[in-house]
C-alpha cells in the first residue's frame, strides 16, 4: 500500500467540468486519462469529466465503480470519498457509473505479477510496473481478488479532497472570505460568521474553476468514517425489499432462461430428452450448453419448471466419487511433476532434521464452498480500432 500511495501522490491527474449547471470532480492514478465514458451521451449544452464526485444543483452523487456483490464495497468506496469531502451518509447518492477504462484497477497489477506481495526486489517491481502498464492500456475495470480497497484507498480520498478544496475556493470567491478561514462539514462550506454555503449551491460556480490540485489527505486521527462503525448503504433496501437487483430489470420482449448443468462438476452430458419440456406452457426453446441445457421461456418460473422436466443422462465426474479417494489423490500429488509453484524455499530441511528430532503431523482441511462469492467480475474497454 505504501508503494501505491507513493505512485498516487506523484501521478494524480485531476479535472472538473460543468454538468447541467453543476460540477464533476475526477481523479485518476494514471498519467494520461482515458476518454470520458459519458461524453457521447451528454445532453446538449452540458459537459462532464470522468468523475468520482458529481455535484449539481440538486444532489451529490458519489461514483463507486467497483461492483458490490454483497461484500459491502459500494459503502466502503463511498466512505473513502465522503471522508475527505465532508459529507455524511444520507447526504449523497451513489452510482456504479458507466463501465470505463478510466476506472482501471491499479491493484490488480500487483496481484497479477507472479511474486509474493512481500517481494520488493528489482525484478518483482519491474514486472509489477509492466503489468500495470498493460492493465492501464487495456482499461481493465475489475472487481475481485480483494482489490477494491487497495485500488481505492488513496485515489478516492484524493477525489473527495479535491472536490472539497475546489468548493471552498468557489465559496471564497463568492463570499470574499479567504480560503484559509473556511471550513467544511455536512455537505457545506462554513463561514466564520456561522453561515454556510451548501455544496449544491456552489456547484455552478465551482464548475467554472480549475480544480485545486495541491491537496493533503487528512491524518487518520481526524477520520470520522474510515475505521469507525457505520451502517452499510444497502441495509434498508435489502431489509425492505426495495433494492433493485440485476434480476429486477425488465425490457419489452424480454425472455427468461434457466440452465441445468451436470451436478458432477466437469462431467459430460451423454444426452438428454427435452420433449416434455418443449411442450410446456411459455417455453420457446431448449438449447444445449456446455455441461447441460438451457430453457428459454416467457417467465422465470416456467423456465425453472421446464428445466426440471428435462431427462438427462449425466456423465461421470472427472474426480473420485468418494472423499477417501480424494485424500489419496491429494496425498499422491506431492511430486516434482505436479508441482505448480513454489513461493518460498527457506533454510535447509535435511540439515535441520539431522540435528534434532522430527515432529510428524498430518493436517486436513475440508473443501470450502464459497466459490460463487469469489467469482471475478471484469469489464474491459478496448479502442474502437482494436
Amino acid at each position: 500500500m505504501g508503494k501505491l500511495g507513493t505512485i498516487a501522490r506523484r501521478t494524480f491527474l485531476i479535472g472538473s467540468a460543468a454538468v447541467l449547471g453543476g460540477v464533476a470532480f475526477g481523479t485518476y492514478i494514471v498519467r494520461k486519462p482515458h476518454d470520458n465514458p459519458l461524453a457521447d451521451s451528454l445532453p446538449e449544452g452540458s459537459a462532464t469529466f470522468n468523475p468520482w464526485v458529481l455535484i449539481d444543483q440538486e444532489k451529490i452523487t458519489l461514483i463507486t465503480p467497483h461492483a458490490d456483490k454483497g461484500q459491502g464495497v459500494a459503502s466502503a468506496q463511498a466512505a473513502l470519498i465522503a471522508e475527505e469531502l465532508d459529507v455524511e451518509f444520507g447526504q449523497f447518492e451513489i452510482s456504479f457509473g458507466q463501465p470505463s477504462a478510466a476506472y482501471w484497477n491499479t491493484a490488480m497489477a500487483d496481484e497479477s505479477a507472479p511474486f509474493k506481495s512481500t517481494n520488493e526486489s528489482f525484478t518483482a517491481e519491474t514486472v509489477r510496473g509492466i503489468m500495470g502498464s498493460v492493465l492501464k492500456v487495456m482499461g481493465l475495470q475489475g472487481t475481485g481478488g480483494s482489490t477494491t480497497i487497495p485500488d481505492s484507498f488513496e485515489k478516492l480520498r484524493y477525489a473527495g479532497a479535491v472536490a472539497r478544496e475546489t468548493l471552498k475556493l468557489a465559496a471564497a470567491e463568492q463570499s470574499g472570505v479567504p480560503v484559509e478561514q473556511l471550513k467544511t462539514a455536512n455537505g457545506a462550506v462554513l463561514l466564520p460568521d456561522g453561515s454556510q454555503l451548501k455544496y449544491v449551491e456552489l456547484a455552478a460556480a465551482a464548475a467554472k474553476l480549475d480544480p485545486v490540485g495541491n491537496v493533503t489527505l487528512r491524518d487518520p486521527g481526524q477520520w470520522r468514517l474510515i475505521g469507525k462503525p457505520m451502517q452499510r448503504l444497502d441495509i434498508v433496501g435489502k431489509s425492505t425489499g426495495t433494492l433493485d437487483y440485476g434480476i429486477d430489470l425488465k425490457v419489452d420482449g424480454m425472455v427468461h432462461a434457466a440452465i441445468k448443468l451436470n451436478p458432477r462438476q466437469g462431467g459430460a452430458v451423454n444426452g438428454y430428452d427435452a420433449s416434455a419440456a418443449e411442450k410446456m406452457p411459455g417455453v420457446s426453446k431448449v438449447v444445449p450448453v456446455t455441461g447441460g441445457a438451457a430453457v428459454i421461456a416467457d417467465n422465470t418460473w416456467r423456465a425453472f419448471q421446464a428445466a426440471d422436466a428435462i431427462e438427462f443422462d449425466w456423465g461421470e465426474a472427472p474426480y473420485p466419487a468418494e472423499q477417501e479417494e480424494h485424500w489419496k489423490t491429494v496425498a499422491a500429488s506431492f511430486t516434482d511433476e505436479l508441482l505448480d509453484s513454489e513461493w518460498r524455499n527457506d533454510g535447509d530441511v535435511e540439515a535441520a532434521q539431522a540435528e534434532g528430532g522430527v515432529i510428524e503431523a498430518e493436517y486436513r482441511s475440508p473443501y470450502v464452498a464459497h466459490a460463487p462469492l469469489n467469482r471475478l467480475m471484469l469489464s474491459f474497454w478496448l479502442p474502437t480500432n482494436a
